[in-house]
């Protein structure tokens, strides 16, 4: 091939190359060059929304929001000799941001168009301001704007209903702009609590500015805003006063619980507690604590890995809310279902009489006995009063007679009536349901039948049942106000920025068995739960002595092959009754040490214990006079 050939080929190749790059910056690239040269005008700044504020029912702030400050990259100010990573290599060589962070926020962005902001950091401390602020001519398309973060005022308390904010996931984002919000990468959104239960009211509309810039980034004119739209705020039913007494309550008695267990080892070491008061009117929750906990600050700029790495890794689970996530054996609270059961479909009443003669109780043909707590027979004792001693060999034989009538069924139908067995619907993330056992689960999971021991042991709250605080406070209420309970409810209001009502959640009746089980049967349960506290042979009434009002309530000691659950549900006042009171601690031992907790909280609730005055009252008897 002649030379003249050679450089026609050439010239052909290069007008070609020529041609294919001409094509591609303005048939694919075009829309996007044009941004950019248009963006060396105009830019969109971001205007961040607030999110909402957390009130109790009394108006007090217990979560809010304060100023602080995100870092933004403009790409479209970024001058065409310098490129984004040679940006985020000088700031991070000279300032406290991470290289590394910096560069995964850059390149996570989903922005569509250069002239939209990528956020790079959030909650910039003094320092990098300063720093930001004093090298702007070497740090072109960087932009620091007014945020907010999330301020929680009392870190350490209502830990596991308010929840913390975290940054969202990919899982989250995608989710979330499937049901058409707006979300970014970068977002910080609710990841537990209320903060994740009513993310989509609490969290506000970003807003926008677009300026008219000079070759330098720096702004000229304003050309348009749309303003941002901060987040509903949530009002609560509970009441701080009565939440921070019990918070102190129960962290004296688990602190002081764990002190006597390190000191001699034959008690047992609580691994938890958790206290729930319930308005039985409403379903409103007025306060509900579960312990161990954490500082919700942690989470508020974002906590650390290796300070979440800690909190997961704490063998004593302070990351779990126990009133929904944690379902154990009642224990003998659950002799009000057995009760009810027995009133209805055995003809047993109040009056009926049973005989305890040695404190043990014999399936027909079967070698093992099942004992009563108190090794000695109790003699002649009435259903109330059976109820009253939480009599194991009373419900042990009532147990067995529903076996032998129904095949075992009839304990879980009752249970289920109760609510046992499904979610309360009390406005929190990752309630657990619980279990309530019967033939079929026991022959899908276990692969065997049911037998009459499994209606004996379910007959005191014991075997494969598993139960949740929340669902033992809608049994003790549904008791209480003679077949009816309300859903629990945490949030009373939904007020949006401008003072409008949103939403408004109205008492919701969800268990209803005014028809369905007899007034005669709940009169006896009262009764029995009324004995319980005020009688001296009642297994609560030590704790309750001159107690200034009537009370009720029903113990509760769930065995479970090592240390017991510790629990109690309660309410008051017996002869109209108002709220209650459950309280549970996890391994506690044995019921009577959650009794005189119980006690603490309805005197504070009812104004018999006060703080430092009178002022400091919690509530009174006179529900008019509630503060």
């Amino acid at each position: 091939m002649d030379r003249h050939k050679i450089i026609k080929i050439m010239i052909i190749i290069i007008f070609v190359i020529l041609f294919s790059r001409s094509a591609y910056l303005q048939l694919l690239k075009g829309d996007y060059y044009y941004e950019l040269s248009e963006g060396n005008r105009i830019s969109v700044r971001p205007i961040n929304a607030p999110r909402g504020k957390i009130y109790d029912k009394r108006g007090e702030i217990i979560v809010s929001s304060k100023l602080s400050y995100n870092l933004y990259l403009m790409q479209n100010e970024i001058p065409s000799t310098g490129s984004a990573e040679q940006i985020v290599n000088q700031l991070s060589s000279i300032s406290s941001l991470a290289e590394s962070r910096l560069l995964q926020n850059y390149n996570n962005s989903e922005v569509n168009t250069a002239v939209e902001p990528i956020l790079l950091a959030r909650h910039l401390s003094k320092e990098d301001m300063v720093i930001i602020a004093e090298n702007r001519d070497i740090l072109p398309g960087l932009l620091v704007k007014e945020s907010s973060m999330r301020d929680y005022i009392y870190p350490n308390k209502m830990v596991h209903t308010t929840g913390y904010i975290g940054e969202i996931n990919e899982n989250e984002l995608i989710s979330f702009n499937k049901k058409g919000y707006n979300y970014r990468g970068g977002d910080f959104v609710g990841k537990s609590g209320l903060e994740k239960e009513y993310e989509f009211y609490l969290n506000g509309k970003r807003g926008a500015e677009q300026i008219e810039v000079n070759s330098r980034g720096q702004k000229i004119k304003t050309i348009g805003i749309k303003n941002p739209e901060a987040g509903s705020d949530l009002i609560l039913n509970i009441n701080f006063k009565l939440q921070s007494a019990v918070e102190k309550l129960l962290e004296r008695n688990y602190n002081e619980l764990r002190d006597l267990a390190a000191e001699n080892e034959n008690r047992s070491t609580p691994t938890g507690i958790t206290a729930l008061v319930m308005d039985i009117d409403t379903g409103g929750i007025l306060s509900a604590v579960s312990l161990p906990d954490y500082n919700l600050n942690l989470f508020a700029k974002g906590i650390s890995n290796s300070d979440y790495q800690e909190l997961i890794n704490d063998p004593l689970r302070p990351m779990i809310n126990r009133n929904t996530m944690t379902a154990v054996p009642p224990g003998s609270i659950f002799k009000l279902v057995t009760g009810t059961a027995a009133m209805e479909e055995l003809g047993v009443r109040a009056n009926t009489s049973f005989y305890d003669s040695n404190g043990t109780f014999y399936i027909p043909n079967w070698s093992r006995p099942f004992r009563n707590w108190n090794p000695v027979g109790e003699g002649k004792l009435d259903f109330v009063k059976a109820i009253a001693r939480s009599n194991n060999i009373v419900f042990y034989e009532l147990g067995y007679e529903l076996y032998k009538e129904f095949n075992g069924d009839k304990l879980s139908e009752y249970a289920r009536k109760y609510g046992l067995g499904t979610k309360t619907g009390v406005d929190l993330p990752s309630e657990k349901s619980g279990l309530v056992p019967d033939d079929r689960w026991k022959r899908k999971n276990l692969n065997q039948g049911w037998y009459p021991g499994d209606s004996v042991n379910l007959s005191i709250g014991q075997g494969s049942l598993l139960t949740t605080p929340f669902q033992i406070a809608s049994l003790i209420s549904t008791v209480a106000a003679e077949g009816v309970s309300y859903k629990p409810q945490l949030v009373k209001i939904i007020r949006g920025a401008d003072g409008e009502i949103v939403k408004k959640f109205e008492p919701q009746i969800v268990i209803d068995l005014r028809e369905e089980i007899d007034n005669e049967v709940f009169a006896a349960l009262k009764k029995g739960m009324h004995d319980v506290v005020n009688k001296s042979y009642g297994t609560a009434s030590r704790h309750f002595k001159d107690f200034p009002l009537n009370a009720a309530g029903k113990t509760g000691t769930a065995q479970t092959g090592g240390a017991n659950h510790a629990w109690f549900g309660g309410f008051a006042p017996y002869e109209d009754p108002q709220i209650t009171v459950v309280v549970f601690i996890e391994n506690g031992g044995s019921s009577a040490y959650s009794v005189p907790i119980a006690r603490e909280i309805m005197e504070y609730y009812f104004g018999f214990k006060n703080y430092q005055n009178s002022r400091d009252k919690i509530y009174y008897y006179s529900r008019g006079n509630e503060n």
